[in-house]
């Protein structure tokens, strides 16, 4: 998913799960900063993490040039914090590819559901937390790995103009140069970014043979993270209304652009114009706006978040390395 889902949508599920402009603000940051949250040194991306005076400080995002230098930062980097493995199969290939509604997901779900306001970094616990859980939609069936298990055949995406499944002539040339020359793709790379665009509509001989709608996937995604946001907060209802699963549609559907940039702007006019009907609306609901350096340039916010960034690496390490899966390092 893109910075229109990770900051954008969850937002909005923010603010109806009844957290104030502020705290909404803070968890949606901290669930785009996992993109964000990159490295300026090359030296760094060959383990994805940096020892400091202040400890170690964990990267989770990479340019997706980076990925041609060391597997293993790809791994520390993508496994974790994309494609959170479904440990279903018999291969650890197949293990680590990632599954919606998978036993870890349903166990991360959990995890969130039991953090406390009463926790000083409950946050950012919850957006790094909630960004991995969105991310088993849009990057199922599709590992952090360079692997097999990645290869997508005859990609084909619904213009949404047309009555048909058609074949993008770019969109094939795009596919052979980047992905189908490789022998083991990384991530979802073989199907370029249309996992992660919540107005698609693709299929893939490989992977979904019959098709995938990603607003389908984004909103089954939305309304289950809604349940997890309104548990912790407690005073909201448990389930989203009528209304708000077909505004929240509605936003899907038509606000379509290649650039995920220009998608949030328009989620951000959205959500000052108020079309989402959020209660208590505010002047931080008017003058959202999103920056990385939000999080980097608070005096406490740096330390918060990477200490529950690595709150939730050593947990998903934790229990990888219980299924006998240990290619996480420390």
């Amino acid at each position: 998913m893109d910075i229109d889902y990770h900051f954008g949508t969850i937002y909005v599920l923010s603010r109806w799960a009844g957290f104030g402009s502020g705290n909404a603000k803070v968890i949606a940051a901290a669930s785009q900063f996992v993109d964000d949250n990159v490295s300026d040194d090359p030296k760094v991306w060959a383990t994805a993490k940096e020892v400091t005076t202040d400890g170690v400080i964990r990267y989770s995002g990479h340019e997706l040039w980076e990925n041609l230098f060391n597997e293993e930062g790809n791994e520390q980097v993508w496994i974790p914090y994309h494609f959170l493995p479904g440990l279903e199969g018999d291969s650890e290939d197949e293990r680590l590819v990632c599954k919606k509604n998978s036993v870890l997901a349903n166990e991360l779900a959990e995890r969130l559901k039991s953090i406390s306001l009463d926790d000083s970094d409950y946050a950012f616990k919850l957006g790094i937390g909630l960004h991995v859980y969105a991310d088993t939609w849009a990057h199922q069936e599709f590992a952090g790995i360079t692997s097999i298990a990645n290869i997508v055949k005859d990609l084909v995406v619904e213009l949404f103009s047309e009555d048909s499944w058609q074949s993008l002539e770019q969109l094939q040339d795009m596919v052979k140069n980047i992905a189908l020359d490789l022998a083991a793709p990384l991530g979802h790379a073989a199907a370029i970014h249309w996992p992660d665009r919540p107005y698609a509509k693709w299929k893939s001989m490989a992977k979904f043979p019959d098709g995938r709608d990603n607003c389908e996937e984004f909103m089954e995604a939305s309304e289950a993270i809604y349940k997890i946001l309104a548990h912790v907060h407690e005073d909201v209802p448990p389930e989203l209304d009528v209304a708000q699963k077909n505004v929240l549609k509605k936003a899907f559907l038509e606000i379509q652009d290649d650039d995920p940039e220009k998608r949030n702007a328009i989620w951000l006019q959205w959500i000052s114009d108020n079309i989402f009907g959020l209660d208590e609306y505010s002047d931080g609901d008017e003058h959202l706006e999103y920056s990385k350096y939000f999080i980097l340039s608070d005096e406490d916010f740096p330390k918060q978040f990477y200490d529950s960034l690595d709150d939730h690496y050593n947990w998903v390490k934790s229990r990888l390395d219980e299924e006998g899966i240990t290619r996480l390092e420390e």
